[in-house]
């Protein structure tokens, strides 16, 4: 065993007592850490080379943060500037105890055998505070003079609890398991290592996105906001959010470096070709901007926060957003270490590669390590878009019936919780499924009202005299023909959802049966989602609970209900909304809706099962509408007609069609009685949707309407 000698203590007590040295991380990386580039050669670290990094470096000794999140591609140099540099910030300014964790094992040992320990022998800085005793330094643990403790390790529970360090980095973080050994996310375990050093201790997370969207219908509310997956973005989007940006050299206005600035390289088929003539344009001026002038713009560019705006002469102006994490995101034609020409070939080449295979793998690698940026699936990118619905839309004037409209059917969807409202949705039907959107709206006020007079919210699950509105505010509409006027088309028939949140479905019950007694059951149809697979894609039930003890509602085999196989019918509807040319089974917008409409229209995903799921917490009304009304519709022997020229008297154009009213008619359709049966159960209500007609298409299983 070496032991030292009393001159070498005495030398190096003067650094063991020493006060940390105050510098600014990334001078002090700058001032002490040499990089290896070869054997036995080496540089010190440039910060003029990866300019971006110097911010995120200096968060890392701010008792402001508790927290550093840098998202970005590969070869960006922050795995030497943010965890090398910081180790040996932490070695020679600020003696203390630092993990560093790596994602595997073998990555551990990697990076403190070929960096961390080539990085230690050409800094002689570093070099000349380890200890001297062999026992002191292995692969996976270093000792220094002054007493502090470097430890490389990987994500488990044995490493990241129960010891103390002051400063912790994660390493390529999307990597890691979301679940460390069943105790937690790994970012999680490891500030908790750091609490004890109260505002002192630092938690760092670097890497490259790697997971997946969590919401594939969502859209940016924020310029800064990341989309929604776990991981390191997800750490992003809980700090301030700082983006890297540009200077244009032509305007001067400020731009972020992203993906969709570049351009040029769509114009030629060959990938190497294509990639030489790639170039951003500045969105202000539109000028083009070349890769030889990336190293300039990025010793010009800044970090904004969220909520920072910045103008053409460097002020910055607006309220940046506040948190406990500095939190940095920026893209791959920002990046130091590689040129444009690599990213766009590397993607272009990957491209060609999914559309010969099928394999989107070196496409997902390509886009998440090189381009810095969460990948979504091209089977959600290449459903039904709302963009490409809403550009669809005409002018046919807002709530007005278009000429081909022969009648008109409502579907209501109840919807509880703390936003409680009737979703209304009126669609107006003419030959062959062919279908206008006329109206949406929803109802909230109640005609109950407080001691101060004024209306209080409506309550489906409570108040059974709430649901008289559907008559009143839906049943008894019409609406003006546009060809004239003066002319309206009444609301033939009524779709409303029966379930929902408890006294739900018993007051709907009640609704049926007032609707009854004033001779309008024939109108109104209440429905509900199946979740047992059928034959049929509507059946006619008849509840029946009046023998059960814990029934939830009152119902005596006397009020029908029909079951939907949702999946169908969604199935159905998919179809139709993707058909480009109007005709059969084409569905028409008007202009007035905004892009909620159409994003709760393509919010839904139809899985690899055949089942449509919400991939997240987002609206689908307008979707689920669609089939209530429809399924109205083949209920109402819609489905049965051939001849268009002597249809059944509901379904006859506007010239011809008795239902047609003048002024502000109300059309109340008399109650048919039938003679009294016996109440059928599980009755199927339709024959199969499928065969009936050629545009209306089916295929797929039942399932609840989510």
């Amino acid at each position: 065993m070496q032991q030292a000698t009393a001159a070498e203590i005495r030398k190096n007590t003067a650094s063991i007592i020493r006060a940390p040295r105050r510098l600014p991380v990334a001078e002090a990386v700058h001032k002490y850490m040499r990089v290896p580039v070869g054997v036995g050669n080496s540089v010190a670290w440039d910060p003029d080379v990866a300019p971006y990094i110097v911010e995120p470096m200096n968060c890392l000794a701010s008792r402001e943060y508790d927290a550093v999140v840098f998202v970005g591609p590969a070869r960006t140099g922050k795995t030497i500037g943010l965890i090398d540099g910081w180790v040996v910030y932490n070695v020679v300014c600020d003696p203390s105890d630092m993990l560093v964790v790596q994602m595997t094992e073998e990555k551990a040992r990697e990076h403190s055998k070929k960096r961390l320990a080539r990085t230690f022998r050409v800094s002689p800085e570093v070099a000349k505070r380890l200890s001297p005793l062999r026992n002191d330094n292995n692969v996976h643990d270093r000792t220094f003079l002054a007493g502090n403790y470097l430890k490389i390790g990987w994500p488990s529970i044995n490493i990241m609890s129960s010891s103390d360090f002051k400063c912790v980095a994660l390493t390529d973080y999307d990597r890691f398991p979301e679940d460390v050994d069943g105790e937690g996310d790994a970012f999680s375990l490891a500030s908790k290592r750091t609490t004890t050093f109260m505002s002192a201790g630092m938690t760092l997370v670097e890497g490259s996105p790697g997971r997946e969207i969590t919401n594939t219908k969502w859209r940016r509310q924020t310029p800064h906001e990341a989309p929604p997956t776990t991981g390191s973005l997800s750490l992003y989007n809980r700090g301030d959010r700082r983006r890297w940006y540009w200077p244009c050299p032509h305007c001067s206005e400020y731009f972020q470096p992203a993906m969709e600035a570049m351009t040029g390289y769509r114009d030629h088929a060959d990938p190497v070709k294509a990639s030489e003539s790639a170039h951003i344009c500045c969105p202000h001026c539109t000028n083009i901007i070349t890769a030889d002038q990336k190293r300039e713009l990025n010793k010009s560019g800044v970090w904004l926060r969220e909520g920072e705006k910045i103008d053409a002469a460097g002020n910055r102006t607006g309220e940046a957003r506040r948190s406990r994490i500095a939190s940095f995101w920026m893209e791959g034609p920002a990046a130091a270490y590689q040129t444009w020409a690599q990213l766009v070939y590397k993607l272009l080449t990957a491209e060609q590669e999914y559309e010969t295979t099928g394999s989107e793998e070196t496409l997902k690698a390509v886009i998440n390590t090189d381009w810095g940026l969460p990948y979504l699936p091209r089977a959600s990118a290449e459903q039904r878009q709302s963009d490409l619905l809403m550009r669809r839309a005409e002018d046919y004037g807002k709530r007005l019936v278009p000429p081909k409209v022969r009648f008109l059917l409502a579907a209501v969807d109840v919807q509880g919780g703390k936003k409680r409202r009737f979703v209304v949705q009126i669609i107006g039907y003419g030959e062959n499924g062919e279908r206008w959107l006329i109206d949406r709206y929803n109802i909230r006020q109640s005609l109950r009202h407080n001691e101060n007079g004024e209306a209080q919210p409506i309550r489906p699950d409570a108040y059974p005299e709430d649901w008289q509105l559907l008559v009143s505010d839906v049943l008894d509409k019409s609406y003006r023909l546009q060809s004239n006027e003066g002319l309206r088309m009444p609301v033939l028939a009524m779709a409303v959802d029966s379930g929902g949140e408890e006294g739900v479905t018993d007051n709907a019950y009640k609704f049926w049966r007032q609707c009854r007694r004033d001779g309008l059951s024939k109108r109104v149809y209440l429905i509900k989602g199946d979740s047992t697979k059928r034959q049929k894609t509507i059946t006619k039930t008849y509840p029946d609970n009046s023998g059960r003890a814990d029934r939830r509602a009152e119902a005596r085999g006397e009020i029908p209900v029909y079951l939907l196989q949702t999946d169908v019918l969604k199935d159905q509807l998919s179809n139709n909304l993707a058909r480009e040319t109007p005709g059969a089974g084409y569905i028409h917008f008007p202009d007035w809706l905004g892009d909620w409409f159409y994003d709760e229209l393509t919010y839904e995903e139809r899985g690899a099962d055949g089942k449509w799921r919400k991939p997240g917490r987002g609206n689908n009304e307008a979707f689920d509408l669609f089939c209530y009304a429809q399924a109205v519709a083949v209920l109402r022997g819609y489905e049965k007609i051939r001849d268009w020229e002597s249809p059944p008297g509901w379904a006859r154009d506007q010239e011809a069609n008795a239902s047609i009213l003048s002024g502000d008619q109300v059309r109340r359709e008399p109650e048919i009685k039938s003679k009294s049966r016996p109440p059928v159960r599980n009755e199927p209500a339709a024959h199969p949707v499928q065969g009936s007609s050629g545009w209306f298409e089916s295929s797929g299983n039942g399932g609840w309407m989510s």
